[in-house]
């Protein structure tokens, strides 16, 4: 997607994210018991080395002076979804054969891509979470492109929760009352314009991950 038209859909996401803030915003109900939140799903990610990782906690860092009662993507959950392949759901199941199945197709999507880049700049507002906005170049499109068509052709369920646009990174979700929608948004808009760091993508994983990325089972790590 362009870089124009993906700043547009930010500052879209952001508008909504804005609305529902003043509204109260939206907690997530499974936060406030995650041992019993059996959610989980198939998904391609990658994951963000340590210097983007680090900016971005350190911008996390004054969001969470407003807002200490909220959830805070720790550095090593923060991921970007690829595509999801299969939703997250409680009633998720797989055989080894159809994982075996998964990583197969998956390998040949990934075999005719090449390393990206993604850019990460500001903070966004968006439901009962923030995100960090990426930025990306052609071949992550490709690649998602090239991974529906092998689960297509190797006739595997392709469940997506929505299909993916962006290269964002969640990293805080709601799960207590605000304290101040408007200083929580005076806030974010300082960080909208922070350069997080660039990364070259040339490694994917296939996990079976919860909704936070906090457990994850790595069924493959594939190289561009």
């Amino acid at each position: 997607m362009p870089k124009m038209d993906l700043t547009a859909k930010y500052q879209a996401i952001n508008q909504r994210g804005t609305e529902l803030l003043l509204a109260g915003g939206d907690i997530d109900p499974w936060l406030s018991d995650r041992a019993a939140d059996r959610r989980r799903g198939l998904s391609l990610i990658f994951t963000l080395p340590a210097h983007v990782s680090r900016n971005i906690s350190f911008a996390l860092g004054k969001l969470r002076e407003v807002e200490p009662g909220q959830y805070y993507y720790p550095a090593q959950d923060m991921h970007v979804t690829v595509i999801d392949l299969i939703r997250a759901t409680p009633d998720f199941a797989l055989t080894p054969e159809e994982e075996a199945a998964y990583v197969s197709a998956v390998k040949l999507a990934v075999e005719g891509g090449h390393p990206f880049e993604v850019a990460f700049r500001g903070l966004v507002a968006s439901g009962s979470a923030v995100m960090a906005a990426g930025f990306y170049q052609p071949g992550l499109a490709d690649l998602r492109q090239a991974v529906r068509h092998h689960l297509g052709v190797h006739k595997l369920q392709l469940k997506e929760r929505y299909q993916q646009t962006t290269a964002h990174v969640t990293v805080v979700r709601q799960q207590a009352p605000l304290i101040d929608p408007h200083q929580d948004l005076a806030t974010l808009a300082t960080l909208a314009n922070l350069n997080f760091g660039t990364l070259v993508v040339d490694q994917v994983e296939l996990v079976v991950h919860d909704w936070y990325n906090s457990r994850k089972r790595v069924l493959a790590k594939l190289s561009l």
